[in-house]
């Protein structure tokens, strides 16, 4: 059952995606997060979007999250003459925004500061890296440039300057119309694109908790300055996308590979989620299977510590979207069989809560005991997003009525979530939950099962106490394969 699965799935949602039958099959093949890209896209495009997965959602009872990713200010090359220009080894280039057209030796831009950023020598990359071009000289709002490394340029693709000290802000104009369509959308997670430094966040999240304060907050690390800041970066943020495009771009392929594992091991030990992302499986964008370097690149973040791993052309534009969720799933189940980084509990570590003492205690209570299952009767999230930092072997089930929390939970490793009727006491929950956990198949009478949950039960309080349960239920069998929600049924 995909349920089975701990490191959770991402797809970009775009061309090839973007009507109700792919959606479905992406979601059957083990999609947990669509994201929305809005560097493409109009709100209308958009909103048919939200309003198909959340329709489906509902109907093959899995909860979704939903991730908005800001463009942010990114800088683009405008568009060309037929859609594209050939750059040639060794041709000169002129780059402005005096230009509407890419032709000849002319390239538009939409980046205004252009000519006061640069400098003589400094390196010009466009389309990720692919085009190199090495400036010249400056001349008024005119960059003139060498090709060094030449290649098809197409319309709107990215522009890097490596090293530059950028004058702009982290939120664009466009940013903020976008963000606030998102808020009004309740979507679930928003990623922020060329964070620099924790002020970035501070900055966003003071805008969602005027608007829609349960929305959290996703940072993308694929700046220099955000690697130089990355401890603070993190602490503010709900989670980490390790944005390898242009991240490799700024700081150079050599460094990429030990970049990856430090902000993973960063956001591993300060209890974030983060999400592993950029040209995972990009040779399945036209064919219909990985190379032997994209499936071992997937199982190395898995064992790196992932919590979820990113699609982004494979699915938005790719021939073949939910073959590539398909070998995405497979690779990930294949890799957690080593089974190498269960139960990372430090009993060395303080607590500096309540609810992360209960967390550790349940993973622990849950290694020793064998236990098969630990329950987090929630409405946050909260102690079950503490309970995965632990990294336990056993099944962790975010269990409430809120789907609006499970859908933010689909992000994060290892936890699988069930919606239930709203209970008055740890008794009757615990009696709804037994039925729940035998008619799906993931428990049977005699297994252990650990609950944590906050007392008094109707104050719905912060998590505080832990309880140990054997499961009875004799009289309750597994329900038929079609009869359960979609990702509990056999795969």
């Amino acid at each position: 059952m995909l349920a089975e699965r701990r490191v959770k799935i991402v797809a970009t949602i775009g061309p090839a995606t973007s009507n109700k039958d792919a959606l479905r099959e992406l979601l059957w093949a083990g999609v947990n997060v669509f994201r929305l890209n809005f560097s493409h896209g109009t709100h209308e495009d958009h909103l048919k979007n939200i309003k198909f997965i959340r329709e489906l959602s509902q109907e093959l009872e899995a909860p979704s999250a939903i991730l908005q990713d800001l463009q942010g200010p990114k800088i683009r090359v405008g568009k060309m003459e037929n859609g594209r220009m050939l750059l040639t080894e060794g041709a000169k280039v002129k780059i402005s925004t005096r230009f509407t057209l890419g032709k000849g030796d002319e390239i538009p831009t939409d980046f205004v500061p252009m000519a006061t950023a640069v400098s003589k020598g400094g390196k010009i990359l466009l389309d990720d890296g692919l085009i190199e071009l090495r400036v010249d000289d400056v001349k008024d709002d005119v960059v003139e440039a060498t090709v060094i490394y030449g290649g098809d340029l197409k319309d709107r693709k990215g522009m890097n300057l490596p090293g530059a000290n950028l004058p702009i802000e982290c939120l664009t104009e466009k940013d903020l119309k976008d963000l606030d369509f998102g808020l009004s959308q309740n979507i679930d997670y928003v990623a922020l694109s060329f964070v620099r430094q924790a002020g970035d966040i501070r900055q966003l999240r003071e805008i969602i908790q005027s608007k829609n304060p349960n929305v959290r907050i996703v940072a993308k690390i694929e700046m220099l300055e955000a690697i130089q800041n990355l401890e603070d970066i993190i602490h503010l943020s709900d989670a980490v996308m390790v944005a390898r495009g242009d991240l490799a771009v700024e700081v150079g392929q050599s460094q990429l590979a030990g970049l990856q594992k430090d902000i993973i091991k960063m956001s591993n030990r300060l209890g974030k989620p983060v999400i592993t992302a950029t040209q995972m499986l990009d040779s399945m964008v036209d064919n219909p299977r990985p190379t032997r370097a994209e499936v071992t690149d997937i199982a190395n973040a898995v064992l790196d510590g992932s919590d979820a791993l990113m699609l982004s052309a494979e699915t938005a534009s790719g021939k073949y979207p939910a073959k590539c969720v398909q070998v995405m799933d497979d690779v990930i189940r294949e890799a957690e069989k080593s089974g190498k980084y269960y139960y990372a509990i430090s009993l060395e570590d303080e607590f500096s809560s309540v609810a992360e003492s209960i967390a550790a205690s349940a993973c622990l209570s849950a290694k020793k005991l064998h236990a098969s299952a630990i329950v987090c009767l929630t409405t946050s999230g909260k102690t079950a997003r503490l309970i995965s930092a632990f990294r336990p072997k056993a099944q962790i089930i975010a269990v409430t009525h809120l789907a609006s929390t499970l859908n933010r939970l689909e992000m994060v490793w290892g936890i699988q979530t069930l919606r239930i009727e709203p209970y008055d006491s740890s008794d009757q929950a615990m009696e709804y939950i037994e039925k729940l956990l035998i008619e799906l198949g993931l428990v049977k009478t005699g297994d252990k099962v650990i609950l944590t949950m906050g007392l008094p039960v109707l104050e719905r309080g912060t998590t505080n106490s832990l309880r140990v349960y054997r499961i009875h239920g004799e009289n309750i069998s597994k329900k038929k394969d079609i009869e359960l929600p979609l990702r509990y049924r056999g795969k």
